[in-house]
């Protein structure tokens, strides 16, 4: 094995260790562990606090409240709501809490409906909590009155806007709290009056709508579904992403444009309406999967601060990350899709866009992605043509180089010198292939992060085996897990690698020994690497293969290859 060879090995060890950070790069993957941040900026609106320290209390801590601070008295009431998008219960616990989210478009693998919402994970949602004037934490997450009748069960059918009224008292004062539902989005509005308690018993004038324990797992690949878990704040359009260590915080007083926590394919979101004057996200420890279902995937929690002297309202997103959908919100949530950095974003959307624009003709996504391979091999056939054309012209000047090679090969500065003459007599470019790869790049790096983590291709079936493009094709399970490859052989992975394998050899010298070699390893690595990767990208990588070798064999001939013959003495 030569010098070439087993430096070839080398880089590609060093490709497989560097690939955490190429998903960084990407925006695949969280980001480091990040410190806790206490950035204390009131903004213009927000009240000022007079105390040392302002907004520092655990929002999260259940303390019972003290006695004087006792609830009025109330059973617990459940009420189902059914929506087109939805099947939601709601508690009457602190004022209209979330105790199932069942969404009807989104099944799980055994068929039944993806639920947001998991007992004793996060069922501490849509919560009020604050610092009572004695210094204690207040949670008030006690039953609550419900305005108009229900009995525990009850469904009602939401096909118009419906709310549902609570009030409770604290210390003999009245507070009301709301929660409106709309039949057409996810959405919901909460309403919070805490006015009457706002002087004798909060403090500092403010309380905080809290959400704990984030959203549960999802997917069966629960490695790949951990990574995309996260949890950001935004304030003033600057977005924060919290780094995931446990009981690390990120905090700041001021106006809070929203918080969320997402996974990989859904999430939950506070946006405020009203001036809010804080906003929090932190993670819990997630030592088992018996909560979400994912022992690797953080837990999160949330909060934004609103005064306790005027009415506050918030608007609350769950469900899928929908990239129109969290747009429509007009605040910047869509900043939480996994779209890649910024110069990669904007070609990321492009391609979602025309991925949906085609599917509202063509309702299967595997045809979508047949279509969409062959649009995107029309547009970039300029600069393939012009690759495969400088390939060619270097696989006809190879003998000549190998000779000149041979002839200096005790002086390098002069076969340097002799082969960029030949180059240049012959009107052959050698970086002509690498140029229009490059500039490829960008689209193949959008092509990747959009079949990867976009929710369009969940569930989304194609023909025979292929039943859902955002997971592996798998054919046969496998007793046992390899690294890289999985637990399973997929079919595509294989139908990729071969493609790879022919388009390669198309464009590779005969005459090159090393390089034979490094097509027919890269052709088993991209196979190892694919099989864990979803059936749509692995589909389209094949299309797109299949194509390339038929625009090498039918459309770019050697005699397009702009090489000049041979200069005769």
């Amino acid at each position: 094995m030569d010098r070439k060879t087993v430096a070839a090995f080398f880089l590609i060890a060093l490709i497989l260790m560097a690939m955490p950070y190429y998903y960084e790069f990407l925006g695949l993957a969280p980001p480091p562990e990040q410190p806790q941040v206490q950035r204390e900026e009131p903004s213009a609106q927000a009240p000022q606090s007079t105390g040392p320290s302002a907004l520092s209390y655990d929002i999260y801590s259940q303390v019972e409240p003290v006695e004087e601070m006792s609830l009025s008295g109330a059973k617990e009431v459940v009420v189902f709501l059914d929506s087109p998008l939805y099947t939601a219960g709601v508690s009457s616990r602190g004022g209209g809490s979330l105790v199932s989210f069942l969404l009807k478009q989104y099944p799980l693998d055994d068929s039944s409906a993806v639920n947001l919402i998991v007992s004793e994970m996060n069922e501490d949602n849509l919560l009020l909590a604050f610092k009572g004037v004695s210094g204690d934490n207040v949670l008030l997450d006690r039953p609550w009155n419900v305005g108009a009748y229900y009995a525990h069960g009850d469904t009602v059918t939401i096909d118009s806007d419906l709310s549902l009224r609570f009030s409770s008292s604290v210390a003999g004062h009245l507070i009301n709290k709301s929660l409106t539902f709309y039949p057409d989005n996810y959405t919901i509005t909460v309403n919070a009056d805490l006015q009457n308690i706002s002087d004798d018993v909060i403090s500092q004038d403010r309380f905080s709508l809290i959400w704990n324990g984030g959203i549960p797992s999802t997917e069966p690949n629960k490695h790949d579904e951990a990574s995309f878990f996260s949890a950001n704040l935004s304030q003033g359009q600057e977005v924060t992403k919290h780094g995931g260590k446990s009981g690390n915080t990120v905090s700041s007083a001021g106006r809070t444009d929203w918080a969320a926590v997402r996974s990989k394919y859904f999430t939950a979101a506070i946006v405020p309406i009203s001036n809010s004057n804080y906003g929090e996200i932190r993670a819990e420890d997630n030592q088992s999967s018996d909560l979400n279902g994912n022992s690797k995937a953080p837990l999160y929690d949330m909060a934004v601060g609103f005064s306790s002297s005027a009415p506050a309202q918030a608007l609350v997103y769950l469900g899928p990350l929908q990239y129109d959908k969290l747009k429509d919100l007009g605040v910047g949530l869509e900043n939480t899709m996994s779209l890649g950095i910024a110069p990669i974003r904007f070609i990321s959307r492009a391609v979602l866009f025309s991925l949906v624009a085609l599917y509202e003709v063509l309702p299967n996504y595997g045809i979508v992605l047949i279509i969409f391979s062959v649009i995107v091999k029309l547009l970039v056939y300029p600069l393939t043509k012009k690759s495969y054309q400088s390939m060619k012209a270097m696989q006809i000047l190879q003998p000549e180089v190998l000779s000149l090679r041979e002839k200096y090969k005790s002086d390098p500065q002069k076969l340097n010198q002799a082969t960029m003459k030949l180059y240049k007599e012959r009107g052959v470019n050698p970086l002509g292939g690498c140029l229009p790869m490059l500039l490829q790049m960008p689209l193949l790096f959008a092509l990747f992060i959009v079949f990867r983590s976009t929710i369009e291709l969940r569930g989304a079936p194609f023909v025979l085996w292929i039943s859902d493009l955002s997971q592996p094709d798998a054919l046969i399970p496998l007793p046992f897990s390899l690294p890289l490859y999985g637990d399973q052989i997929s079919l595509l992975p294989l139908l990729m690698g071969a493609s790879m394998f022919v388009q390669q050899k198309m464009t590779t010298s005969p005459v090159n020994p090393q390089q034979k070699m490094m097509t027919q390893f890269m052709s088993v690595f991209f196979v190892i690497l694919f099989n864990q990767f979803p059936s749509g990208l692995n589909l389209y990588y094949t299309l797109f293969n299949v194509f390339t070798i038929v625009q090498q064999k039918y459309f770019v001939h050697p005699t397009d290859a702009s090489v000049a013959p041979a200069q005769r003495s």
